[in-house]
């Protein structure tokens, strides 16, 4: 299982003198199964959408559904449907207020000689699914609005996790039987920030250190953890701070970036 991380933060920006290059988070599993749509049809060329064939979503707010539109309209010529799993509640919003033949065409209905690109498959927390080759678990995580992260093993061997957006509540994910070997987490805000992110439903690194902390307490083996969504403003600020975390607690612990792969 190779999983490439499209976006690591939860705002875009280009390149500049103090930064580089920042993408809605969301990630590409062997180059068939999405997770989370921020940056997903824009940051990959024609060829590498169209090999898209389904996509996982966390939740509803923008920043995770923004390239549904455009990933449909590039593969539209092509008859192969693409699956978007997620809550109903999500896709219903999706549905609604996106893809609701205003704002932008109703990619579920037919539009060409094609089926309708996009089906849309609701999923309930806790259980297992098959999508493609893999099996998917939807895990609840709290937020303003609902969301799933979501366990994923791949039927060829490896296992990952995605908490999506979240403010805490990791342990489903530490304690699953399928034991993932890498956790991708919401870690948002600088510890500075910590009203915001509990306004928000979000982690800083503090935050996440509580969580670690209660983990090993309760002798809970910890995957890879790597930190995503973190905030384009304050990048370097989070990332030293995570860095920090995982010398105080002798983790493997580390800030995700722009298009490394993870693989397991």
């Amino acid at each position: 299982m190779e999983v490439r991380v499209i976006g690591a933060n939860n705002l875009p920006s280009r390149n500049n003198s103090h930064q580089e290059e920042t993408r809605h988070t969301c990630f590409l599993i062997d180059g068939v199964l999405g997770l989370d749509m921020g940056s997903l049809s824009s940051s990959l060329s024609q060829e590498e959408q169209g090999r898209i064939l389904a996509v996982l979503i966390t939740h509803r707010h923008f920043d995770h559904i923004r390239d549904i539109p455009s990933l449909a309209l590039m593969t539209l010529e092509d008859p192969r449907q693409i699956d978007l799993y997620s809550l109903q509640e999500t896709l219903d919003g999706v549905h609604a207020h996106l893809i609701d033949g205003d704002v932008y065409p109703d990619f579920t209905k037919k539009l060409t000689d094609a089926p309708p690109k996009y089906r849309l498959l609701p999923v309930r927390p806790w259980e297992w699914y098959d999508v493609l080759d893999y099996q998917v678990k939807p895990i609840p995580q709290p937020h303003p609005v609902p969301v799933v992260g979501y366990i994923v093993k791949s039927s060829a061997g490896g296992c990952i996790a995605y908490t999506g957006d979240t403010g805490g509540d990791l342990m489903p994910f530490f304690r699953d039987e399928s034991a993932p070997e890498v956790l991708f987490a919401d870690v948002t805000f600088p510890d500075r920030l910590e009203n915001v992110a509990k306004l928000t439903g979000h982690m800083t690194p503090n935050l996440l250190k509580k969580e670690l902390e209660g983990a090993l307490e309760a002798g809970v083996n910890l995957p890879r953890i790597v930190a995503v969504h973190i905030s384009s403003q304050n990048h370097h600020e989070v990332v030293g701070e995570i860095d920090e975390v995982a010398t105080e607690l002798g983790i493997d612990l580390g800030a995700g970036k722009q298009d490394m792969v993870v693989a397991v």
